[in-house]
Formats: C-alpha cells, sequence, structure tokens
C-alpha cells in the first residue's frame, strides 16, 4: 500500500517537525523500528522495512535535525537510537498527548489497511482517541461498544480498530 499523506483537519495538525513526523508514515515507521531496535543502521532500515535507501537516509537526516532520533555511536556505519516523546497538545479544551504509541499507531498505516481507512475517516485525532480507548480495552474496562456508542462509530468499526492497535498497547 502507498503512503498516504492527508491534509490533517484535527488539534494535532498546528505545524512544526512533531506533527511533520505524525503526518508522514514512513517517517513514524523508521521512529518506531529504531525505537524498537535501538543501534540500527540505515542499512538495517532499508532492509528491513523496505524502504528506498535515499529516501531513508532523507528521513533519519530530518528526524535527528528534529531530535526525535540521535547517533549513538562516533563510527561508521552509524547506529540510531529513537529518542522518547511525550508531548501534550491542548487546544481549547481538547488535549491529546503524542507518545511514541501513537506515532507507532500512525505508523502502521503503511502496512494494516484498517489503521489507514481510520486514520482517512476520523483524522489523526480520532486516532489518538481510538489509542486511548484501546488501552482502556485491553485493561478490560472498556469495550468495543461503549467506544462505538461515545465516539459515534460503528460497533464494528471500533472492534476493528481496537484489535488493530491492541499490539501496540501490549507491546
Amino acid at each position: 500500500m502507498a503512503t498516504r499523506e492527508a491534509e490533517w483537519k484535527t488539534p494535532l495538525d498546528t505545524g512544526g517537525d512533531v506533527f511533520e513526523l505524525l503526518g508522514n508514515a514512513r517517517k513514524a515507521w523508521i521512529y518506531t523500528y529504531l525505537r524498537h531496535n535501538p543501534d540500527a543502521t540505515v542499512e538495517d532500515v532499508v532492509q528491513t522495512l523496505e524502504i528506498p535507501q535515499r529516501t531513508t537516509y532523507e528521513y533519519v537526516d530530518d528526524l535527528e535535525s528534529a531530535g526525535f532520533i540521535e547517533q549513538s555511536n562516533e563510527g561508521r556505519p552509524a547506529h540510531y537510537t529513537a529518542e522518547e516523546i511525550d508531548l501534550h497538545l491542548v487546544q481549547g479544551n481538547v488535549e491529546r498527548e503524542i507518545t511514541p504509541a501513537l506515532i507507532e499507531a500512525i505508523a502502521r498505516r503503511m502496512r494494516d489497511d484498517d489503521v489507514d481507512t481510520y486514520i482517512d475517516r476520523h483524522g489523526l485525532d480520532g486516532l489518538a482517541v481510538a489509542l486511548e480507548y484501546a488501552r482502556e480495552y485491553v485493561d478490560g474496562t472498556v469495550t468495543h461498544r461503549i467506544m462505538a456508542r461515545e465516539q459515534g462509530v460503528s460497533p464494528l468499526e471500533a472492534g476493528i480498530i481496537l484489535d488493530a492497535l491492541r499490539p501496540i498497547v501490549e507491546g
């Protein structure tokens, strides 16, 4: 599936480097890979994620310049490690937490049609809300029907996105 980079019209789309990361599933996937595989090289990223080498170098440079990843050695080949991200965005009475889990959820749109469709329908803000429900769903304090009723989505759609986000919450 091709990377989808929609125009986000939600509170999570306010500009800056972190929002560029949120809007680019490939960058989010590289960040997520480096978070789960500390000290990986660009070649590791290219081979594992099947992203063209030139694009990978460009995105790694962007992520490093923005402070999301850092080179973890002084030699060549360069090894990279992801920095922890924990930002809170408040716009009006809406607060969203931008965490590595949210970035991983965005990255999954490249390989998971259910996540991709959900983002297309509900935007990044909707995905952030669904991730909050997924945490409670995994804990057993919320069902897909509760999410459906409270968020105005069908029970089927709620169940599908909660199941798609489960590995992120459990991981």
